[in-house]
């Protein structure tokens, strides 16, 4: 019995206890972590109709190409890969200026897991197995993290238009646009180095594993 209720109350349970208050305050990131998803799923269902030629015209947007993370250097890939997760960024950045962007701020998450469910589902249905490991060993560390810093930026980018737009109603409590401005700004730089780091785990990714495939 005692052992019991140690297991039951023990802070680490406490600790990750997922409860309706936890889930309310996190509800617009859960919203945009189900668009990245929706994407992979249509992106894998669409992979069927793609070939090599669309997934060439779309891997600079995606980074999916054997070539860059396997045969042309490590360098490379970290280049492609950071270079790739630059230009989602900087579209969420931009939206997240206007007041109307914040409202096309939910395509960015499900058109970048729409380019990685492709591509999981052409590496499946080209290679079988070999391909389902060439994703989970190269491709999937690094667009995990990379997908995920997508979501939680696309969320800032909505809650800072949503800011500016309250600026254009009377209310005698508002934050000072100054310091709002500083702090969005501030947060697309952690996010900026978040991609730094997915980059690398990327290159790293490729480095210790590239030497088992050959396609």
């Amino acid at each position: 019995m005692l052992m019991k209720n140690i297991i039951l109350f023990s802070p680490l349970k406490e600790k990750f206890k997922i409860n309706k208050v936890t889930v309310r305050k996190n509800l617009l990131m859960i919203f945009f972590c189900m668009l990245l998803f929706g994407g992979i799923v249509f992106g894998a269902v669409s992979s069927g109709n793609a070939d090599k030629e669309l997934l060439g015209r779309l891997d600079f947007i995606f980074n999916t190409n054997y070539d860059i993370r396997c045969t042309n250097g490590f360098l490379s890939a970290f280049v492609a890969s950071f270079a790739s997760a630059v230009i989602f960024l900087l579209i969420i950045f931009l939206l997240g200026l206007s007041l109307w962007g914040g409202i096309f701020t939910v395509l960015v998450p499900l058109f970048k897991g729409y380019g990685y469910g492709l591509a999981v589902g052409f590496l499946y249905s080209s290679y079988g197995l070999k391909g389902i490991f060439y994703n989970l060993f190269i491709i999937l560390p690094g667009a995990f993290i990379c997908s995920l810093v997508i979501a939680s930026a696309a969320q800032e980018a909505l809650k800072n238009s949503l800011k500016l737009t309250s600026c254009f109603v009377k209310s005698t409590v508002r934050d000072d646009p100054h310091i709002q401005m500083k702090r969005y700004m501030l947060s697309m730089l952690w996010y900026l180095g978040l991609c730094a780091v997915a980059s690398l785990i990327d290159m790293l990714c490729s480095l210790c594993f590239s030497w088992l495939f050959q396609f």
